[in-house]
């Protein structure tokens, strides 16, 4: 019996908020997946900032998650549980993906109440009380929904590895694991193994994300049939050890026979699943045209799916019921219905969705069932993309400051293209204000071009 699983390899160098979702990253495919989740943050933090980069390391290729942020902006717990629901709303994620970031950092909270013998109320947070906190916790749901892996796939998780030694925090030297993680080991009964880093690789929120995203620790994979894998490098050195976090997806071959155990009459198989990966990695590495390669120096490039199917027998409220599905939960990164005319000259829609390799089942799917249509064809498409990024502008209108992020797109010499204010906090000001949309972009256009020129 085949189902679709994820497995998840912290084994070797333990898992942080930030390794998981550098490999969650790698593995949809998209490296501005993560951009509206920063983007929901920074009027909590003007100054922060994400980086995606990619990096190959002792022959793996993945990428590494850089944040920079004011250090100095801390939340209380209570904060921090309505940032997430002001986050959640805003980027329109599912109760269910909601609930998984607030579980996330109940789980967090907890420890730390345990292990200060305080209250949650009370809780005075350091190091888990940054914004990037929920950066990884909110971003995580965020992406585990958009690739349609959240309850709709089996996550599994080998043993983790924690570090050993001793490290410095706000609290002082704290030796591995710290308080907090430990609490978060025992209270969810995660195995754990020491590893051979000598610091800590487990941190308090990636060791949260694990108890609340796996549904089952396993001792081996054996029985993993890898089908794509996403790797997510750490920040620290860790000397011989590759700090690195696998997410892979793949299908779990279930064997239920009474009396024997699943490894017992397995001797035959590994060779076969353990080529599996070497025969579905080689498409990285595929020849690249001189022309393209030239354009792909001076540009941001990916790939995409683009999925399409005629529908002649749909009215406009499914056709628009399709629209919202696919884009309220992240699936699509556009969506375009157009006129046509089709077989028998009857008036038809040709549905046309660009969205993330990883979410090719999920749309199909959806639209199988949202447009009865018989079937769907994709193709696989290269893109070219503008550098993009948002900063926050401050209005003060009658003593009364209202921050306004602003998108900001440059060319391949880095001269900006467009500048354009987020629609969202633009009404808001408008609301507050009473001063016309109209007369409101001009102002914070001006003042984006300001400081970022």
């Amino acid at each position: 019996m085949l189902s679709k699983t994820i497995l998840i390899d912290a084994g070797t160098a333990g898992a942080s908020g930030d390794m998981i979702l550098s490999a969650l990253i790698d593995l949809i495919g998209d490296d501005e997946a993560i951009v509206p989740v920063a983007a929901s943050l920074l009027i909590y933090d003007p100054s922060l900032r994400v980086r995606i980069n990619q990096e190959s390391r002792s022959g793996l290729s993945g990428k590494r998650l850089e944040v920079t942020m004011d250090k100095g902006v801390r939340f209380s717990p209570e904060s921090l549980l309505g940032i997430i629901d002001s986050v959640s709303e805003e980027l329109e994620i599912s109760k269910k993906a909601t609930k998984f970031a607030k579980d996330a950092l109940n789980a967090i909270l907890q420890a730390e109440s345990r292990a200060h013998n305080k209250p949650i109320n009370e809780l005075q947070l350091h190091e888990t009380g940054s914004v990037d906190t929920i950066l990884d916790i909110v971003g995580a749901a965020y992406l585990l929904e958009k690739a349609g892996f959240l309850g709709e796939a089996k996550i599994l998780c080998t043993k983790v590895a924690v570090g050993s030694g001793t490290i410095n925090t706000e609290h002082g030297e704290l030796e591995v694991p710290v308080p907090a993680v430990s609490e978060i080991i025992v209270e969810h009964d995660m195995p754990i193994h020491t590893g051979e880093a000598k610091t800590e690789v487990l941190t308090p929120t990636g060791a949260a994300l694990l108890v609340t995203m796996v549904d089952e620790f396993v001792e081996s994979a054996d029985e993993f049939i890898l089908e794509k894998q996403g790797l997510g490098f750490g920040l620290r050195d860790l000397g011989e050890i590759e700090n690195v976090l696998k997410i892979s997806l793949g299908v779990l071959e279930i064997t239920d026979k009474p009396g024997k155990k699943p490894e017992a009459p397995k001797k035959a198989r590994p060779s076969k699943k353990e080529e599996k990966p070497k025969t579905s990695t080689p498409k990285k590495t595929k020849k690249i045209p001189e022309e393209r390669a030239e354009m792909l120096d001076d540009w941001n490039a990916d790939e995409v799916i683009v999925i399409e199917a005629n529908v002649d027998d749909a009215d406009g409220e499914v056709m628009g019921a399709l629209f919202d599905v696919l884009l309220s939960e992240g699936l699509a990164y556009d969506v375009v219905m157009i006129p046509a005319y089709g077989k028998k000259n009857r008036p038809c829609f040709v549905v046309k969705v660009i969205a993330a390799k990883a979410g090719l089942k999920s749309v199909a799917e959806i639209m199988i069932r949202h447009l009865g249509t018989l079937g769907i064809r994709y193709t696989e498409w290269s893109r070219l993309k503008v550098a993009r990024e948002t900063v926050v502008c401050s209005m003060d209108i009658d003593d009364v400051e209202y921050m306004v992020r602003v998108k900001v797109s440059r060319g391949a010499d880095g001269s900006i293209v467009n500048i354009k204010p987020e629609a969202d906090d633009i009404v808001k000001v408008s609301k507050a204000t009473g001063i016309p949309i109209r007369e409101l972009k001009p102002r914070i256009v001006m003042q984006a071009r300001a400081v970022t020129e």
